[in-house]
């Protein structure tokens, strides 16, 4: 479902990007281009900093990268919002020093469209994280254990207090073991860590299931009241 928001929710969806997400940017003038780059900041309601691309320092596409120049900006939004935003703006201006900069101007309006077929709701349910495959997460990593935040029979975002380098982990097989309040018996799912954000001491995993819709709901009805999710 796509919807039109306008400030100040416009600044709901931009808070959740951080820096050193990625940033698609397609331009139409004067000539068709699409150059993905990554956020640095921003300052409420005034503008966007982005890296400058390495194709633009190395000398491209200088015709197209002038202040004034208008730009569709594409960005996920990962954890439990599961969106893809859009939204139209201009070049303030390109800065070089003492590093290269992008501003664009802060949205006024946006589009943004759900990537889950299924919603999740907030939770806060012990787990574990098990690699299928011993080594496959880092060595630094010394206990899995943490709090499953947000799920639906799709998927789910894990959380965990734990320093290490998240950049390692995406695209891991995993057993998800979910603790069943006054139970000895631990709920099991297999997955794949999607995605991952560090942010202080919390590690924050993007999982997905690998087994059908319908036997992980069932699955979550020891957890969840809520028939639309575990139904």
């Amino acid at each position: 479902m796509e919807q039109s928001l306008l400030s100040p929710v416009v600044h709901e969806k931009i808070r959740h990007l951080h820096p050193g997400s990625l940033v698609d940017l397609q331009f139409s003038q004067p000539n068709s281009l699409r150059i993905r780059t990554s956020l640095v900041g921003y300052e409420k309601n005034r503008y966007l900093v982005l890296k400058l691309p390495q194709q633009v320092i190395d000398g491209a596409y200088k015709e197209v990268f002038v202040e004034g120049n208008v730009t569709v900006v594409r960005c996920l939004l990962e954890g439990d919002l599961g969106e893809c935003i859009a939204f139209r703006a201009t070049i303030k201006t390109i800065s070089h020093h003492p590093v290269h900069l992008l501003f664009l101007e802060y949205p006024q309006q946006i589009e943004n469209r759900s990537l889950r077929a299924k919603q999740r709701i907030r939770a806060f349910i012990p787990a574990y994280v098990n690699p299928v495959e011993q080594g496959a997460l880092p060595e630094n990593f010394s206990l899995y254990n943490g709090f499953v935040i947000d799920i639906s029979p799709c998927g789910c975002r894990f959380s965990m207090k734990l320093h290490a380098d998240s950049s390692q982990i995406n695209k891991v097989s995993i057993v998800l073991e979910l603790l069943v309040p006054g139970e000895e018996e631990r709920i099991q799912i297999p997955g794949e860590i999607m995605n991952c954000h560090l942010e202080l001491q919390e590690l924050s995993l993007g999982i997905k299931f690998d087994l059908p819709e319908r036997q992980v709901a069932k699955m979550l009805q020891r957890f969840i009241v809520d028939t639309a999710i575990a139904s």
